[in-house]
This record gives C-alpha cells, structure tokens and sequence, in this order.
C-alpha cells in the first residue's frame, strides 16, 4: 500500500509539472466554453517547426484526476485531445488589391496573429447586408505550389482538397514541422489546434526528392442545414523539400545559330518581376548556380515565365519567376 502510495504521489506531481508547464506556454486566445473541433469544417492548416502546446492540462487533471489516481498506466485518449485543446482563434482583416486596370479593390480574410508559422487554409467569408458569402484562400509564409480544389456534387457532397510544397535550406535539416489543424465554426470564425510533429527522413546529400516528405489531414462531417444533410469532405496535403539555396540566377539569351546574344545575372532574392527578351532571341538558358553545382532550364518561345528557388528567410525558401517578356 505504502508502495501505491508513492506512486500515486510522483504521479500528480508529474502531472502538476507538465500542466504548469503547458499553461505557461499556451498562446493567447479567446475564450471557448466548448473545446471540441467536433462538427466544425476541417479547412487547411498551420505549419510551426515548434508545438503550439494547446491541450488545456489543468482541465483535464481537475476533471479526470479520480481515473487518474485510479489507474497508474492512464493515458489521454484521442476523445480527450479533441475535448481538452483550446483553439487558437484567427482575426479577420481587410486587404487591398489593384486590379489590371490599376482600380483598387478589397477583400477580407484571416490572419493569426500569435502564431510564428505558415499557415494555408480556404476560409468562407460570411454574407452581410451588402455582400454575399465567398471563399477566400488564405495562405502565409513561405508556402509555394498552392493548389486549392473546392468540389460540390449533385448529391450534397463539397469536398475541399489543398496541397502546398514548403522548400527549406539543407541547413535547416532535422527540423521537425507540426501540422496544425485549422476548422472553421458554423459562424464563420477560423481556429487552430494543435497538430503532429514530423521530421523528413533520407539521405542528407539528396537532391532527386527521396529525401522529401509529406505530411496529410483529411476530415469528413455530416451536419443538417435546414432539414438537408450536407457532407463535408476535407484533405490538406503539406510536401517538404530540401533543397541547396542558388547563390546566383544566369540568364542567357541564345539566337537560332545557339549564340548568346545577351546575359544577365542575379542574386535570386534580386531577380527582377520581368525581364525583356534581347531581339533575335529563340530561347533563354536559366542557370541556378548553388554549393553543390548549378542546374540549368531551357526556356524556349512558348513559355513566358523562368521559375527558380530563393531563400526568403532563416533558411526557408519559396519558388520565384520572372515573367519573359518576348
């Protein structure tokens, strides 16, 4: 008995250690008397290299701590982490964009402001009195390669699948990434829980995408609108890929005979938006030069953009163009 005793005793203490610990650590957010992500809209997600630490300890001991003292061996189950995980709430602000014609326009979306991530998500922004409901991409950070498929079927189904590619440094090897749910409430608000941690896996020096990785979230609710059953089907596909940072971008303009006419060079951060094609030009050679070598892209007349990588910040990078103006 004594022997229980102690057990029991080391126990709460450890519990009481790891509960002060993630309560010190939570960000801030609003207020919610229902922690559940039950029945809300899986919508994207928030890509963090640390873990958001949302799981509401001190809840969870005062509302469990007969089970626990009972059993030495509990653990939280997948029930309790949806019931126990506070949500951090994103803001909803107004952006401006200039149209072609150079007129100015605005549109709302979300933001999380307490959150050091990257973050893509497809957001419906609620109707007002003056304008109708609309779907809104909402993505931050070094994110490239977003692909955002929104379906909706004749028999009730909307199905939502985003995919998106984050390009670090090789530098940054052995980062783990934490892929953080993000749903959306039947009123429209926007929050994020926390999610698993992942760290790629493979050979260091690998360039040819075997030491790539992946991580994938899928959801499916069924909820009744007025007396009509919809279900919502949802998929968020997150691809990490090494790569070695170009030190340099090349451009070389070769005519028919395959002469250059003109070159031009860059530090890729540098490069210009656009870059006016030399008269006499029949294709453009792109050479991005890097640590381990360069790698070389053949440009010819039906393509008007040069696509490379260029590191944006701390080691992550994303995909860069030049538009080719011929």
């Amino acid at each position: 008995m004594k022997k229980m005793k102690i057990k029991i005793i080391a126990l709460l203490i450890a519990l009481c250690v790891i509960g002060a610990a993630l309560s010190g650590a939570q960000l801030k957010k609003p207020e919610s008397e229902n922690k559940s992500t039950i029945g809300d809209r899986l919508i994207g997600t928030v890509i963090t290299t640390e873990g958001l630490n949302t799981f509401d300890m001190e809840a969870y001991l005062n509302e469990n701590i007969d089970n626990i003292v009972k059993d030495e061996n509990h653990t939280v189950n997948t029930e309790d982490k949806h019931n126990y995980n506070n949500k951090i709430y994103a803001r909803q602000v107004i952006k401006e964009d200039i149209t072609e014609d150079g007129k100015k326009t605005t549109h709302k979306e979300y933001v999380f402001d307490d959150i050091d991530g990257f973050w893509i998500f497809d957001a419906k922004i609620p109707s007002t009195e003056t304008e109708e409901s609309y779907t809104c991409l909402c993505s931050e950070g070094g994110i490239s390669n977003v692909n955002s498929k929104v379906h909706h079927t004749d028999n009730g189904v909307e199905e939502i699948e985003l995919t998106a590619d984050i390009y670090y440094s090789y530098e940054k090897w052995g980062t783990v990434f934490y892929m953080n749910p993000v749903y959306q409430e039947s009123d429209g608000d926007i929050y994020c829980v926390e999610g698993m941690g992942y760290a790629v896996s493979g050979d260091k020096g690998s360039i040819d995408g075997t030491s790539s990785g992946s991580q994938t979230l899928s959801d499916k609710i069924t909820i009744n609108d007025n007396g009509e059953e919809i279900v919502y089907q949802s998929k968020v596909t997150i691809n990490y890929i090494p790569v070695y940072v170009p030190s340099q971008i090349e451009f070389i303009f070769m005519n028919e005979d395959n002469k250059a006419i003109k070159e031009e060079t860059f530090k890729p951060e540098n490069a210009p938006e656009e870059l006016t094609v030399p008269k006499g030009t029949d294709y453009v050679i792109v050479i991005e030069k890097n640590e381990e070598g360069s790698n070389a892209d053949v440009i010819g007349k039906n393509r008007e953009n040069a696509e490379f990588i260029a590191e944006d910040n701390d080691g992550y990078c994303s995909l860069h163009s030049v538009n080719l103006v011929w």
